[in-house]
């Protein structure tokens, strides 16, 4: 892992605009209760990435089982883990312990990058993964047959995140290069490049529907760009420029949300500030900073709230490393949270609304960067880094769990 630039102090300045309440239709999330399930994944190195495969895909997948997952490593391996309905049916209650915990069995091992992996993403039927690798190149994956299908190769420095667009037609690169690249996933060619940034692109994100692209770097810009033109629509940043080291678009596609290595996450309001979102934004595709050319007419994303600024609570550590986040909002119910990594080893759960921590969980010996939620069933997935090595799952205890589709 590479991601260990130091960060200059922020004073944040937020909004409480209401708007953003409309965001998942409740006010107030439930209560939830997440306890550490009894049997966990483990790689021989830091755990990087993890993500779960998407909810419907995953149910019909009977030889695996109603939750499926992928954890990619700086061993230079991806691992897939099948939780079958046993699994998630049989647990209790009771908090589980690393000491009681078993080790689940590897489904799959993809193979084949010369470096670590940085991040690993399942394309929307659930059939690919794509994975990003130190070794300047992203690899297109068959989950069934664990064989490496296409090598993007095009970048000159690490490739430290990719993303399938919804039609999984496209994915999107962020490099240490500064640039993002588009790939066609049929071909492997590239079909665009941005020289996006003036520092490395931490993390890249599509929204909803495939128009837009978001890439954050360390130059502390996030930037949207227009996937069908190049064009650069918007550029945010925080006061005091902090680095950006994730990022992701809202499931409704109207907001952003920004990890920066100042310990803080920020929801960047879209909706309204995009008119432009047609082609009628900033020409200039070559802009490199607060301070240049299209700095003022273009940086008006409006940050509704920052999460992680209560001095008087408990809040998450992120000053050194690139942790991921991710929104839980299960399917038909109340609870709306964001989940991040922490590099005091725990990962905490925010209200989406009122910024509160509602949980912090502790089940690793190292660092968390590596966190997901998934999107159907009140399932969390957590990797630890050096020390620990370890994919740990988490179920949301504060409801009954139920399968559904899954069950035969």
């Amino acid at each position: 892992l590479h991601n260990l630039r130091r960060i200059r102090q922020i004073i944040p300045s937020m909004s409480n605009d209401p708007s953003i309440n409309n965001m998942m239709h409740q006010s107030d999330p439930e209560h939830v209760n997440f306890t550490l399930l009894p049997f966990h994944g483990e790689h021989k190195r830091a755990i990087s990435s993890v993500a779960f495969a998407p909810g419907e895909i995953s149910s019909k997948k009977s030889t695996y089982g109603p939750a499926l997952a992928c954890s990619a490593s700086a061993d230079g391996t991806a691992k897939l883990w099948a939780l079958t309905q046993d699994h998630l049916t049989s647990r209790t209650n009771e908090s589980s312990t690393t000491k009681n915990s078993y080790s689940l069995p590897v489904m799959g091992n993809f193979i084949g990058h010369s470096r670590g992996i940085n991040d690993v993403v399942w394309n929307s039927t659930g059939s690919y993964i794509a994975t990003a690798s130190d070794d300047k190149t992203a690899r297109l994956w068959d989950v069934e047959t664990h064989i490496p299908l296409i090598e993007f190769s095009g970048h000159t420095n690490f490739v430290f995140s990719v993303k399938f667009n919804p039609q999984s037609n496209l994915i999107v690169t962020g490099s240490f290069d500064e640039t993002v690249k588009l790939w066609d996933v049929r071909t492997g060619e590239c079909v665009s490049t941005l020289p996006a940034h003036s520092d490395p692109v931490t993390s890249v994100d599509f929204n909803r529907d495939g128009t837009l692209i978001a890439s954050g770097s360390y130059d502390g810009l996030i930037r949207v760009w227009d996937t069908a033109t190049g064009e650069c629509l918007k550029t945010m940043y925080a006061e005091g420029n902090p680095p950006v080291s994730f990022l992701r678009f809202s499931p409704n596609g109207k907001f952003l949300l920004s990890n920066t290595l100042d310990s803080r996450l920020r929801m960047w309001q879209l909706v309204g500030d995009l008119s432009s979102i047609h082609g009628r934004g900033t020409k200039n595709k070559f802009n490199k900073g607060p301070g240049g050319a299209g700095s003022k007419h273009d940086s008006g994303g409006k940050c509704l709230k920052c999460y992680g600024n209560d001095v008087s609570g408990e809040t998450h550590s992120n000053t050194k490393f690139c942790a991921f986040s991710s929104f839980y909002v299960p399917e038909g119910q109340r609870r709306q949270c964001i989940v991040t990594g922490s590099e005091d080893g725990k990962v905490y759960i925010y209200n989406l609304q009122t910024k509160a921590v509602k949980q912090v969980l502790s089940g690793h010996a190292d660092a968390v960067l590596a966190v997901a939620a998934h999107d159907k069933l009140p399932l969390l997935a957590s990797g630890g880094m050096s020390m620990d090595k370890t994919v740990r799952f988490w179920a949301d205890t504060s409801k009954p769990f139920e399968i559904g589709a899954s069950k035969q």
